[in-house]
């Protein structure tokens, strides 16, 4: 019987499968909505494989047949998402309330866990953990504001980041970049006509785009690096919305990663200016503070 979600039960199953049905596996990881879609034809093309691979892999991933497979596989994308219909009512009480958001925010961060590639985060530390300079693209008072923290994070690691939230400034710096230089985007639709334009402006002059979104989004075909989440929309007012404290998370785990890459020098830097802040923050004496 196949897991719960089928998708961290086909990367978990990965090193137990035959070449060939490990191929058809990398493909359906690659791309979900593609495989849920396609014809056994379109899987075994795709994958270079033949079309009883595919009915083997099926099978080794504990579904009946293709059918079966991918109607697990739609489940599965769906049931990892519980959050998505998770709407406080009218008449819910305040622990209810707590608990409705609280599990939503859960639900939300461990199933980005579940869907991100891990090559593609990889990728993403060592293009972080390299670049010249990043230039961290974001708008509105979601993404904007993961953008600003993202950018806070690398520079306490001394990597010299810059956020930009508006649209106009976000072109221009995009058309300064140079190679070595890292652009970073972040959107939860991956529609922002201002942050797409920068993306592409900035690899047009040589620069390493990478790019926080949701799957099938505009920005997940431009930018090089993909790291890429199933977050719905808010339903409705009450639903919670928890694609920021999903983007957060990642924008974490990416500043973790990139600090233990680096090595020992730069958690050195980090624990002095640490010390240096802690030293500045003292009161001194005959302050306005000791004499209150």
């Amino acid at each position: 019987m196949a897991a719960p979600n089928l998708i961290p039960h086909i990367r978990n199953a990965l090193t137990d499968l035959r070449p060939a049905e490990r191929k058809v596996a990398e493909m359906v990881l690659g791309d979900v909505d593609f495989a849920m879609r396609a014809s056994i034809t379109e899987l075994a093309q795709r994958a270079d494989v033949s079309e009883p691979s595919v009915t083997r892999f099926c099978r080794a991933v504990g579904a009946h047949g293709l059918r079966d497979f991918k109607m697990q596989l739609a489940q599965s994308v769906a049931g990892g998402l519980p959050y998505a219909s998770t709407a406080v009512a009218r008449g819910d009480d305040v622990r209810t309330l707590l608990d409705k958001v609280g599990e939503a925010a859960v639900q939300g961060i461990t199933h980005a866990r579940d869907a991100l590639d891990p090559a593609a985060f990889e990728a993403a530390i060592a293009a972080l953990a390299q670049a010249r300079r990043v230039y961290v693209f974001g708008v509105g008072s979601g993404s904007g504001l993961v953008a600003q923290d993202a950018a806070l994070r690398l520079l306490r690691l001394d990597i010299a980041a810059t956020a930009f939230t508006d649209g106009h400034l976000q072109r221009l710096y995009a058309g300064l970049m140079e190679p070595g230089d890292v652009a970073f985007a972040i959107s939860h639709s991956g529609r922002s006509v201002e942050v797409n334009e920068s993306i592409q402006i900035a690899k047009e002059r040589g620069a390493t785009t990478v790019g926080l979104t949701n799957v099938g989004s505009r920005l997940a075909w431009l930018v090089d690096i993909p790291l890429l989440l199933r977050i719905p929309a808010p339903i409705d007012p009450n639903t919670p919305g928890v694609s920021r404290l999903v983007h957060l998370s990642i924008v974490d785990a990416l500043s973790i990663g990139v600090a233990l890459q680096l090595g020992p020098q730069t958690l050195e830097k980090m624990r002095h200016a640490k010390a240096r802040l802690a030293h500045d923050a003292e009161p001194v004496a005959g302050s306005a503070d000791e004499m209150q």
